[in-house]
């Protein structure tokens, strides 16, 4: 469309121009248009307007080439553009996604390494109450043994002074023996 040069199709036009006015004997000045062979001013106009017509429907027809092929252009470029949004739609979508994934991994990698210390605590605690224990009844035990060590020894000293000083009676009697 409007691109043309001067050997594009107008160049016909000049060709057609130039021969008739410088065709036959009077070189287009009164020559004999009825001889034999020559055109006439209507056959030379209705060539002229069936080149117009010619290189007219060229243009409608690159006309709409062109305008066909740019909109397969911002077609495909809106295409383009759309999955472009969509690509980084979907890849925000994803991170998204591992962030999440991420925390809630770290979450109960935190609340694993709690339940596995408070499971440590508990034993350390049990172990320590169970050794409390056993340490009372050591302790008991061992009071207890002391207390009948002490029994038994006061009674053999008790045994012991009896037999030492003899016969003995805690209240004697009036009476004389």
């Amino acid at each position: 469309m409007g691109d043309s040069t001067g050997f594009g199709g107008e160049w016909i036009f000049a060709f057609l121009i130039i021969a008739v006015l410088f065709g036959g004997g009077g070189f287009g000045f009164g020559g004999n248009a009825a001889a034999a062979g020559y055109a006439t001013t209507a056959e030379v106009q209705n060539s002229i307007n069936a080149a117009l017509a010619s290189q007219n429907a060229q243009n409608i027809l690159l006309s709409s080439a062109n305008n066909n092929y740019e909109t397969s252009r911002l077609i495909s470029d809106q295409n383009m553009n759309m999955m472009q949004q969509n690509n980084t739609a979907l890849l925000a979508a994803i991170n998204g996604f591992n962030a999440t994934n991420q925390s809630i991994a770290a979450g109960f990698a935190s609340v694993n390494q709690n339940i596995s210390d408070l499971g440590y605590r508990m034993d350390k605690c049990c172990c320590e109450i169970k050794t409390q224990l056993l340490q009372d009844r050591l302790q008991d035990a061992q009071t207890a043994l002391n207390q009948q060590f002490t029994q038994i020894s006061n009674a053999e000293q008790s045994a012991y002074l009896l037999n030492v000083m003899g016969k003995w009676v805690a209240n004697p009697s009036a009476v004389a023996l």
